[in-house]
């Protein structure tokens, strides 16, 4: 498996099998991921993304076939129109599963940072790619958001999976599973603070910060989520 920093912090996975590949998003694309696994992956492979924005598809249209989910099929759509360019993709939907040879993997729901957010489960390795949806600074961030309600049944679901790790798309490292249920517990004490540094996001975005011994968890939300409630 190669965790591959394809753009500065954004991070796109290989996983590799016997027979079969899969790449876990294409970036920004700023770099040409199709040539890069011309030259090293000699099985055939798939193209998925975890979710729709625009850092973790940037690179679609290197390849001829693309799976995400149909919930961010207009983030999709919204990205060719913006670049010029074509869009295509069947459908990534939960439970879908294959076997990569010697190597299974399975799609999960992790509809929260976006309606159409999926992890790749790798049971066997006690792992989890996660894409932006387990984040340690969670982004609910515009229409694509799923709500607190729904952020925490997807919560409560992945803690339940077999697992011990998950592999975000904008760490470097694997994260512990524990990092779940600190997100969870910070639901409980959400609340709206105004940002130090709001960033591109401005003054519709706000900030809750959650810390206990060993874990924090940071949510940044758009000021209209906790009235949709």
């Amino acid at each position: 498996m190669w965790h591959l920093e394809e753009d500065y912090r954004v991070y796109c996975t290989l996983v590799q099998g016997k027979d079969l590949a899969i790449l876990w998003d294409t970036g920004q694309g700023k770099q040409d991921l199709a040539a890069y696994l011309a030259e090293r992956v000699r099985t055939p492979y798939l193209v998925c993304n975890s979710h729709g924005h625009a850092d973790h598809i940037g690179g679609n249209f290197r390849f001829s076939g693309v799976y995400a989910h149909p919930a961010d099929w207009p983030l999709l759509e919204a990205h060719a129109r913006m670049t010029g360019r074509d869009w295509h993709a069947a459908p990534l939907e939960a439970g879908m599963s294959a076997d990569l040879g010697g190597r299974r993997v399975k799609v999960v729901s992790l509809a929260g940072h976006t309606r159409g957010s999926v992890g790749l489960l790798l049971e066997d390795e006690g792992l989890l790619l996660a894409g932006d949806g387990l984040n340690p600074t969670l982004l609910m961030l515009g229409p694509e958001s799923a709500t607190f309600a729904q952020l925490r049944t997807m919560l409560e679901a992945v803690e339940q999976l077999p697992f011990e790790r998950y592999l975000a798309s904008h760490a470097p490292r694997p994260i512990a599973k524990a990092q779940v249920g600190v997100h969870l517990r910070h639901l409980d004490q959400i609340r709206w603070e105004e940002p130090s540094h709001p960033g591109p996001y401005g003054p519709r975005v706000g900030r809750s910060l959650y810390k206990e011994k060993g874990g924090r968890s940071v949510i940044l939300f758009d000021r209209g989520l906790l009235e949709r409630e």
